[in-house]
């Protein structure tokens, strides 16, 4: 129990962590050195106004200097991140868990700027496919070695630029960005070309019933707007974080 408590309160520091990244990142500001602000009135906030989770729930979810709403985004991204992390951890072994943090903590911030703004940032996609291509080169507990990793990583991109490419001749726009073909390759990069088509298409099942959901519910709705664009970044992180976490078990199971 001490141990699953440890570990909720490292994915809710690296959820807080998330979520500032994010959203920073979108506003072209520093999420490195700038220290944390209120929002609102841009005061400094002080160390227990900081704190992931007890920061929100002490002043009600408002703001300690304004006394502004606090957005319900980030408790809800700390409380998620402190839970990924503990199933994580129950169900990967210790050096494999430990590898895979940052990698885990890039698929939140890719998730929430993509939900965000459509917009999968380099440093998160292209940076993380050079942190993964690393780590296999070094040996990292649980990723593929050098070779099956840079295999991954081409086969990825090349994966998602052909379905793009195959979309653009029959539709004439595109129906991926830059930044799919960027994740693709880091995420072959960090769990091999065997994840890729599992992820692909249990992304693009989910994506399509989504879709349809919305459709139906405009229709019903008697709108004549149409119904919002889905970012496909948002279902491509959590079913590699899903393949990530439980694929291993399964195959073993099958095997």
């Amino acid at each position: 129990m001490v141990m699953v408590f440890l570990v909720g309160v490292l994915g809710a520091c690296l959820g807080s962590f998330a979520n500032v990244a994010a959203l920073r990142s979108l506003d072209g500001r520093d999420w490195v050195r700038e220290p944390s602000a209120c929002f609102h009135c841009q005061t400094k906030l002080r160390f227990w106004q900081n704190l992931p989770i007890i920061g929100y729930l002490s002043h009600g979810g408002q703001t300690a200097c304004c006394q502004q709403r606090l957005p319900a985004r980030y408790i809800f991204v700390e409380l998620a991140m402190a839970a990924l992390m503990i199933v994580a951890w129950q169900h990967l072994s210790m050096p494999v868990f430990l590898a895979f943090i940052p990698f885990m903590v890039l698929m939140v911030v890719i998730f929430l700027t993509d939900m965000d703004d459509f917009i999968i940032p380099d440093w998160t996609s292209l940076g993380g496919l050079g942190l993964g291509v690393f780590l296999a080169l070094i040996g990292a507990p649980g990723l593929p070695d050098i070779q099956t990793s840079l295999i991954g990583s081409m086969a990825g991109a090349a994966l998602i630029f052909s379905i793009n490419f195959t979309y653009k001749l029959w539709r004439g726009h595109d129906g991926m960005g830059r930044g799919d073909v960027n994740l693709m390759a880091m995420l072959g990069a960090w769990l091999g070309p065997v994840s890729l088509l599992p992820i692909l298409v249990s992304a693009s099942l989910s994506g399509a019933v989504i879709g349809i959901g919305a459709i139906l519910f405009h229709r019903l709705q008697n709108s004549r707007e149409a119904p919002a664009q889905v970012p496909f970044g948002c279902f491509l992180t959590p079913m590699a974080l899903f393949w990530l976490i439980f694929a291993p078990q399964a195959l073993q199971t099958l095997l």
